[in-house]
C-alpha cells in the first residue's frame, strides 16, 4: 500500500530538480513518513508528515498540490490542532501557510547546487572521514570535534550537505574544508550535492560559493506553525423555551 501510495504522487514531483529534491526525498524515500493524498482517480495533491532526527518532537511537513485550495484542504484535514510543525515548502506556498496557520520563525532558504565541472575543491588534508550511514567528515582539536559536514538526507539523485563549526574556531576555513570533503565524496558516488542556506546568511553563502556552488534560482519557504482553530457554528436550537 505504501509503495502504491507513493507511486501515485510521483507525477507531482520532479526528483531530478533541485526545487523538488527535499520534498521528493521525504515524500518518496524517507521511512518515517505519513503520506496523505487528495483526489480520487488522479491525485492532485499530497501532504507528508515526517519524523526526523533534527527534532523528534516537531514533525517536518512537505507538500505539493495543483492549487491553493487543495493545499489548504490538505492542511486543514490532516494536521492536528494544537500541535507544532516545521514546514519546508515552495516559496509560492507561503501565503497559504500564513492563511491556514499561526506561523513563526519564518525565513526563505536559497538552494545551491554544484556539479563536477563547477566544483573547486579545498584541501582535504584536515578533514577525516567517519564511517556511518552517510559519509561524515570531521576536523578535531585533540578529542574535540571543531568542524563537521555530512548529508542531512540523501535520495538517489541529491544529498543536502549540512555543516557545523564550533563558534570559537570560525573564520579559519574549517567549514570550507569539511564541506569540500563531503562534496567530493558525494560527486564521486554520482550524487549531486545541495547546499540550502538561509537568505542573508552571508558567511555560509561565501563558503559554498568559494567551492563552486551556484544558486539554482529556487527558494524554499521555511517556518514553524500551528493550525488555526476551526470556526465551529452552533447548531440551531429547537423545542420549547
Amino acid at each position: 500500500m505504501e509503495f502504491e501510495q507513493r507511486r501515485s504522487i510521483a507525477h507531482l514531483l520532479s526528483p531530478t530538480s533541485p526545487e523538488d529534491a527535499l520534498t521528493a526525498y521525504y515524500a518518496l524515500y524517507h521511512h518515517r513518513t505519513q503520506l496523505f493524498t487528495h483526489g480520487q482517480e488522479v491525485i492532485v495533491g499530497f501532504l507528508a508528515i515526517c519524523q526526523t532526527a533534527h527534532d523528534l518532537f516537531t514533525p517536518l511537513v512537505v507538500m505539493r498540490a495543483d492549487s491553493d485550495d487543495v493545499l489548504a484542504a490538505l492542511i486543514s484535514d490532516h494536521l492536528d490542532e494544537g500541535r507544532e510543525y516545521l514546514f519546508a515548502v515552495k516559496e509560492q506556498m507561503a501565503s497559504v501557510l500564513r492563511r491556514c496557520l499561526t506561523t513563526w520563525d519564518e525565513h526563505y532558504n536559497l538552494i545551491y547546487t554544484v556539479d563536477e565541472e563547477s566544483f573547486r575543491p579545498h584541501s582535504r588534508c584536515l578533514a577525516e572521514a567517519r564511517e556511518g550511514r552517510f559519509p561524515r567528515f570531521e576536523i578535531r582539536d585533540g578529542e574535540d570535534v571543531i568542524a563537521a559536514a555530512g548529508p542531512n538526507w540523501r535520495s538517489p539523485y541529491f544529498a543536502e550537505v549540512g555543516v557545523w563549526t564550533q563558534e570559537s574556531h570560525r573564520g579559519r576555513g574549517l567549514a570550507k574544508a569539511v564541506v569540500s570533503a563531503c562534496t567530493s565524496e558525494l560527486l564521486e558516488e554520482g550524487i549531486r550535492p545541495l547546499y540550502i542556506v538561509a537568505e542573508g546568511h552571508t558567511a555560509s553563502i561565501r563558503v559554498c560559493e568559494a567551492l563552486g556552488y551556484r544558486f539554482s534560482g529556487y527558494k524554499e519557504f521555511s517556518c514553524q506553525g500551528r493550525l488555526r482553530p476551526k470556526q465551529w457554528s452552533s447548531p440551531a436550537l429547537s423545542g420549547h423555551r
